[in-house]
């Protein structure tokens, strides 16, 4: 175990786990971060069940544990109706309002996780978890913190310093590997995400990381996501020379494939990656020469689908397939049936349109929206972006 993974084991141990329940407050817009590959569902089977996975031409036995203080699933998975409007409200933000910002969210919209600032510093931040929007605030030990996913049961997985961990209970714990980069957690604790560029998956907290299978030649990349009955995992390779995406999909019985390229302007795309999945549906970005746009896989239907009045990748996805992005003024959207689009409000506070309003988390029914939304001006850093939530009828 090296410096840092005793760090984390004792240090975190000793330290986390505070409560804010302090009102809202305004927070600096000074912690940006870029999108980060994309995450969640769950690798789990029925409970007491076995998932056999073949990996590197050997059978592969992932037993699957029960859920931890999992959540029921939302109820109404598939509301009748698609929802026309939405409304956006605060989460409570850390005493003193340090900058603060929402990562990720599980899918049933329990618990969503951000980080914020440490007291005194600009590089080390505190993980924030809302559980039914009451704040629970957690001193991790390290720099530059990335939580990455919270499963139904409210464990969290995340990075910092090129080390991934694990948050449970008031306990962090190292993930194993190299440089492990978690990205999703199942309700079962199974994880996915890279390990020294190559895309990984972890049995449990404490097992090695596995390699998922490759085509031959030379990779690098990362799984993103896996679905919650367990049978697919979902993430993107690139060719290390010329840097071009490729989405691909991992399944249970040990097969692997790439997802057609989508369409973008009448011509294929130059590359694509995966982000998100549930169900049958994958989200993520068909790439072009000069930018990207959210795409969407309907792996059982085989469709795939573009949306070029949006920008960037997709984020998370619902059972319906329905997508969180941004579009092109800055604005967070739902992605809906077809090219249908629900613009998310903005704050009242929102001044300034060079701002932009970012979703990160959906629920599975798809009607709650976690993210970061933009308040003031660039002219006001005192502002800046504030944790929301968007609930949609």
């Amino acid at each position: 175990m090296d410096r840092l993974d005793e760090r984390i084991s004792t240090t975190l141990e000793r330290r986390a786990g505070s409560v804010d329940a302090s009102p809202p407050h305004l927070a600096d817009d000074v912690v940006r971060l870029g999108r980060r590959a994309a995450r969640r569902r769950a690798w789990t089977a029925a409970a007491g069940g076995v998932t056999v996975l073949l990996l590197a031409g050997a059978p592969f036995v992932l037993r699957s544990a029960p859920p931890h203080r999992a959540d029921p699933p939302t109820a109404g998975s598939t509301p009748s109706v698609v929802p026309t409007a939405c409304e956006v409200e605060r989460l409570p933000l850390p005493v003193g309002g340090a900058p603060t910002l929402v990562m990720a969210m599980a899918p049933t919209g329990r618990y969503v996780v951000g980080r914020t600032a440490h007291t005194g510093s600009t590089s080390n931040f505190d993980l924030l978890i809302w559980d039914r929007g009451v704040l629970h605030r957690a001193d991790l030990p390290g720099a530059q913190q990335i939580p990455t996913d919270v499963n139904p049961g409210g464990v969290v997985v995340g990075s910092a310093e090129g080390q991934g961990w694990v948050y449970d209970g008031g306990t962090a714990r190292p993930l194993p590997g190299r440089r492990p980069s978690p990205s999703a957690i199942s309700d079962g604790g199974v994880i996915v995400g890279e390990d020294e560029g190559l895309p990984v998956l972890w049995r449990s907290a404490s097992d090695a990381p596995t390699p998922l299978p490759l085509p031959s030649g030379v990779w690098e990349g990362h799984a993103t996501d896996i679905t919650a009955d367990g049978r697919t995992i979902v993430g993107t390779i690139r060719d290390p020379q010329t840097s071009t995406g490729h989405a691909y999909v991992w399944t249970s019985d040990g097969t692997r494939r790439e997802l057609p390229l989508p369409v973008v302007a009448g011509a294929p795309a130059t590359g694509a990656s995966a982000a998100g999945i549930t169900g049958d549906w994958v989200s993520g970005a068909a790439e072009t020469q000069h930018t990207s746009v959210p795409a969407r896989w309907n792996l059982r239907t085989g469709e795939v689908q573009t949306f070029p009045d949006a920008q960037g990748a997709a984020g998370d996805v619902s059972t319906d397939g329905w997508m969180v992005a941004g579009d092109l003024p800055g604005n967070a959207t739902l992605l809906l049936d077809d090219q249908a689009t629900l613009r998310l409000p903005r704050l009242p506070e929102h001044t300034d349109a060079r701002l932009r309003d970012v979703p990160k988390g959906i629920s599975h029914d798809g009607l709650l929206i976690a993210g970061n939304a933009s308040a003031g001006s660039l002219e006001t850093p005192s502002k800046g972006t504030l944790p929301v939530l968007w609930r949609c009828k």
